[in-house]
This record gives C-alpha cells, sequence and structure tokens, in this order.
C-alpha cells in the first residue's frame, strides 16, 4: 500500500507538469487564431436567362470558421456554410429542394479596435456544392461550382478580449444552378446575402 501511494504521488507532479506543457504548447501553436460558430438568415436573387426565371426561397442556415492573423490587420479565413432552401423554376410544377455547402477561402482584413469593438472585411473564393435532398430533390443530380465571397462586419469583445460576439454581413457570387437540366438552366450569376451573428474564442 506505501508503494502504491509513493508511485502516485511521484508521477503526479510529472503528470501536471506534462498537462501544463501540452497546454502551453496549444496556447502557442493557436497563438493569433481564433474559432468562431455563427447563425444566419439568408436571402438570394431572383435571377432570369434562357427565357426561364428562377426563384429561391429564403432560409436559415449555420456556418464556422477559422481564422489566423499574421499581423494585427492581415490574416486569411477559412470556413464552412450550410443551409437548405428551394428553387422554383417558371414552367416547372415542382420546386428543387437542395442542400447548399459552402467551402470558403478568404483574405482578411481587420482594422483597429475601439472600445472593445474591432471591426473587419474579407474577400476570397469559393466552392459552392448543392446537394438535391432526397424527398424534395426531384432526382437531379448535385451541382458545384466556383464562386466570390465578400464581407464585412464587427467583433465585440465580451469582458475578456478571448471571447466574443461577431456580426457579419456576408455574400457569395456564384451561378444559379440548373442541376444539367436545359429547363432548370438560366446560365445567370447571383449574390446570396447572409446576415450573420455568432460568438467566437480567440487563443
Amino acid at each position: 500500500m506505501q508503494f502504491r501511494k509513493l508511485i502516485v504521488c511521484s508521477l503526479l507532479p510529472s503528470a501536471l507538469l506534462a498537462l501544463a506543457v501540452s497546454s502551453a504548447q496549444a496556447q502557442r501553436a493557436l497563438k493569433n487564431d481564433d474559432i468562431s460558430v455563427d447563425g444566419f438568415a439568408e436571402f438570394t436573387q431572383t435571377v432570369s436567362g434562357n427565357g426561364i426565371t428562377d426563384t429561391p426561397s429564403k432560409a436559415a442556415g449555420g456556418a464556422v470558421s477559422f481564422r489566423h492573423t499574421f499581423h494585427w490587420w492581415l490574416g486569411y479565413e477559412a470556413g464552412y456554410e450550410y443551409t437548405r432552401y428551394h428553387e422554383t423554376y417558371t414552367g416547372v410544377p415542382f420546386g428543387i429542394q437542395h442542400n447548399q455547402h459552402e467551402f470558403s477561402g478568404s483574405y482578411l482584413v481587420t482594422g483597429p479596435k475601439a472600445f472593445g469593438i474591432q471591426p473587419f472585411a474579407l474577400g476570397g473564393i469559393s466552392g459552392v456544392l448543392q446537394s438535391p435532398s432526397l424527398n424534395g430533390g426531384q432526382n437531379v443530380p448535385y451541382q458545384a461550382g466556383p464562386g466570390a465571397n465578400f464581407g464585412v462586419g464587427v467583433n465585440v469583445a465580451l469582458l475578456t478580449s478571448h471571447i466574443g460576439l461577431r456580426l457579419e454581413y456576408r455574400g457569395v457570387y456564384y451561378k444559379a444552378p440548373g442541376f444539367g437540366q436545359p429547363d432548370l438552366t438560366t446560365n445567370a450569376w447571383r449574390v446570396t446575402s447572409e446576415p450573420m451573428a455568432g460568438a467566437y474564442v480567440r487563443f
């Protein structure tokens, strides 16, 4: 019994030291990084082309992002956004319901902080994937294509500089989906607007 106590007492400081070192290494590895989780409302332009009008429904979605700053004013963001909505086409009796996945990479420019509020702007490229749902997708194939994203917003610190609220307007410019069907293809480009609100953790 005494031998066990001796082992535990000798190993406990080493374990605590290893944990502290791992925590410090993690903080150094994530220095100047932040992670955010956001919710957004989605409003997408109605567009026309080839005698077809595509009217998207309004929707809500969610996003996660990772940011790294090289300097206090310059960095990058990698993000993922998800939502689900309908496309309604003229002359087609049933709308196309699909999941939209967006994978984005952007340059990030950050302004000076005042009273705990820090403005930012970003712009970059996106990969946009529309995946028709099983029940409302009308058996059309998925579609993927490039896009351009842009946004402006503010970070609002809460009690500490490491936790806060993020308020943002974000947009993405991409081609309206036609799902490989001639009677759905407008060949028009459109903007999806996403007013967002969420929380971030900065390391």
